[in-house]
């Protein structure tokens, strides 16, 4: 069959002899890309074939789960302007498609947390069903683990700029971090796990910088703003460019001034920020040792905290002595 006679096949009939063993490999990833790459778009329908072909046979080379993310992407991140956000819509849409077979395979979880990592801002609820994929994922084994792997896709989850907290770790997020945590205790762990459970709990007590993705709708109007040759928008920019020049020559105490109340203001919100609430440290006291028993990781998450044991809240003060 010739290469020209391949292309002009419906890409479902290109598609049927790959993962028939439940397995894609590097060479028939090659010629994935030759086969929805090249108009350089994906299409609904090519788009409909990769997710059959990742329903029968999730597993693969480690060229498979990235051609995967990256077509899937492709679709939701750039199907329109402004590129990289993903609609309320479309993500009731992708979910359709992951949860449709029952739960999420081993691809499609990569998948969400690439589009999280990817994406400039995505809807609040896909954190919360990425996070719940992904302990079900760990629930679903035969005795409850966490393994390297999970450890490395619940580190990209937490911290992808994209996500519900950005890189700040929500409360949602952390609740998932101690439900794992709870469901692991007779089961197995790799160490990496008590590493980030400590990191991830500590993140959403201490952290947040106030950063806030534009929303779509600010992005689409900077777009259309930035598209626009008209006349007036070349004008303005003439204008702008000409003033540059005066404006460092104008530079003076006031201008300077207007700059450096920014900068207090940020590290004002910051020093905020990093300060535990009486309503996080209710929360924190009320969670650690909720079934009954403080177990390894959370005695080590209350070894971090005593190192800030002068400046705690009461109520985690006694905590840290009754854990002691």
């Amino acid at each position: 069959m010739t290469e020209f006679d391949a292309h002009t096949q419906p890409i479902e009939t290109r598609l049927a002899a790959i993962g028939a063993d439940g397995y894609v490999t590097a060479d028939e990833v090659l010629f994935l890309r030759r086969s929805i790459f090249a108009d350089g778009i994906v299409t609904e329908r090519e788009l409909d074939a990769i997710f059959a072909l990742g329903n029968r046979a999730p597993e693969g080379d480690l060229e498979w789960p990235q051609f995967f993310a990256e077509a899937v992407a492709d679709f939701y991140l750039r199907e329109e302007e402004p590129h990289g956000y993903l609609t309320a819509d479309e993500f009731d849409e992708l979910q359709a498609r992951i949860v449709g077979d029952g739960c999420a395979n081993r691809l499609e979880r990569a998948l969400l947390v690439k589009l999280m990592e990817t994406a400039i801002e995505t809807p609040p609820e896909m954190s919360a069903f990425t996070g719940r994929e992904l302990k079900g994922s760990i629930m679903a084994k035969e005795r409850p683990a966490v393994s390297k792997e999970d450890v490395m896709l619940i580190r990209r989850w937490l911290f992808a700029a994209g996500g519900a907290g950005h890189v700040g770790v929500t409360r949602d997020e952390a609740e998932i971090l101690f439900e794992i945590n709870d469901a692991v205790r007779l089961g197995e762990a790799t160490p990496a796990w008590g590493e980030l459970f400590t990191q991830g709990i500590v993140n959403h007590l201490m952290a947040g910088l106030g950063y806030s993705a534009a929303s779509r709708e600010d992005a689409m109007r900077r777009h259309a703003f930035i598209s626009d040759h008209s006349p007036s928008v070349g004008g303005f920019f003439t204008r702008m460019l000409s003033g540059v020049a005066d404006a460092f020559r104008s530079a003076d105490g006031a201008n300077s001034s207007v700059y450096a109340q920014k900068t207090r203001g940020r590290d004002v919100a910051v020093e905020a920020a990093a300060d535990i609430t009486p309503e996080e440290t209710n929360w924190l006291a009320t969670r650690i040792g909720r079934d009954g028993e403080i177990d390894e990781n959370e005695r080590a998450l209350i070894e971090r905290m005593k190192e800030l044991e002068d400046d705690l809240p009461d109520a985690l003060k006694d905590l840290v002595t009754r854990a002691a």
